[in-house]
């Protein structure tokens, strides 16, 4: 009898590791290649805003947006002195500067995707980065300078890994947000007044919604769409995709302890870590009738990757209470014999 009871605990034991193998199989077959291991991410991340929700100042900055509480890192501090941002008279002026401090050696060397002093390091001394290296450095630059920047992106693929992010800054002599193009190196102002447009002015452009505006570079380096016409569309294929990066805390985030370790070993599994310990930010989608569809998509995928994370947790639950019942048996039949 005690012998049919240890059989089905490890038949148990054998059916539970075979369920939680073919369950992680499941969620790991969806994040190949790289950029679908970024939909999973955003599924985790994303909610739904309307055209409102975006256009608040810092000052009256919504709750829940996890704006950069953290003294900046004297890395940054010295690298934004060194680059005379200081000497700037305007918010504009200072945001140009460091955007010029990071496209004047840039090369498209590959991506970075690593802590934000090694990626500092990597744009401006190797020449490397892409886009999101570029603006999780400036959301960090920006802090020692005493801007507040915050991150859009768009997608070219339902919210997944193919697409592009740019920062905008909140310019407190013109009250307010101005876009620039990092990455790319170019920001637009409006052709009749000059001044420079927000990121959603620049979308509206892209769309035909506006005037054509002035397409300028932001500082020296590289521009990878020397021709106007490419960059406009580019963004054109993105434009039913916007969303807002809800926080600019790239120290807070660069600075947790279990972010750090994790990122030693994959950066999906510090992003992963991230959003378990509560420091990455979520994303409010600029919803619009054209990509409700690929947002219900990732309301759905949200939901499966939550119920599997639920299974897999009930299955690790189980399987080490059956293996612990399997140690006590195996200790007492041990006592047993030496008893007799």
């Amino acid at each position: 009898m005690r012998s049919a009871k240890h059989g089905l605990l490890r038949a148990g034991v054998a059916a539970n590791l075979v369920a939680l193998l073919l369950l992680a199989g499941y969620v790991l077959s969806q994040a190949y290649p790289s950029t679908e291991a970024v939909r999973l991410r955003n599924a985790l991340l994303i909610t739904r805003g309307a055209t409102a929700d975006f256009g608040w100042t810092p000052k009256q900055a919504p709750a829940g947006f996890m704006a950069e509480q953290r003294v900046p890192l004297p890395e940054f501090l010295s690298a934004v002195r060194a680059a005379g941002v200081d000497s700037q008279a305007g918010d504009w002026e200072k945001a140009l500067a460091l955007a010029g401090m990071l496209t004047r050696s840039a090369q498209d060397k590959g991506a970075i995707s690593s802590d934000l002093v090694t990626t500092y390091r990597g744009i401006v001394d190797e020449g490397r980065g892409y886009c999101a290296d570029f603006t999780s450095v400036y959301l960090g630059l920006a802090v020692a300078a005493g801007l507040f920047a915050r991150e859009w992106a768009f997608s070219f693929d339902g919210f997944g890994g193919h697409g592009h992010a740019v920062i905008e800054i909140f310019d407190r002599q013109r009250d307010k947000w101005v876009f620039l193009d990092v990455y790319n190196n170019v920001h637009a102002v409006d052709a009749a007044s000059g001044q420079p447009l927000s990121a959603l002015e620049f979308r509206d452009f892209a769309l035909g919604r506006r005037p054509a505006p002035i397409i300028r570079p932001n500082g020296p380096g590289r521009r990878p769409y020397s021709i106007e016409a490419k960059l406009v569309e580019y963004y054109r294929r993105g434009a039913g995709e916007w969303y807002l990066w809800w926080g600019n805390s790239a120290f807070t985030y660069d600075s947790h302890p279990a972010v750090r370790a994790a990122g030693r070993v994959s950066r999906p599994l510090e992003q992963l870590v991230a959003i378990a310990v509560g420091v990455h930010p979520r994303i409010k989608v600029l919803t619009t009738t054209e990509n409700v569809r690929q947002l219900e998509r990732m309301e759905r995928l949200r939901w499966s990757l939550l119920v599997s994370g639920a299974l897999l947790t009930v299955l690790l639950v189980l399987l080490l209470a059956q293996v612990i019942m399997l140690i006590q048996r195996r200790r007492r039949r041990s006592v047993q014999r030496l008893a007799h």
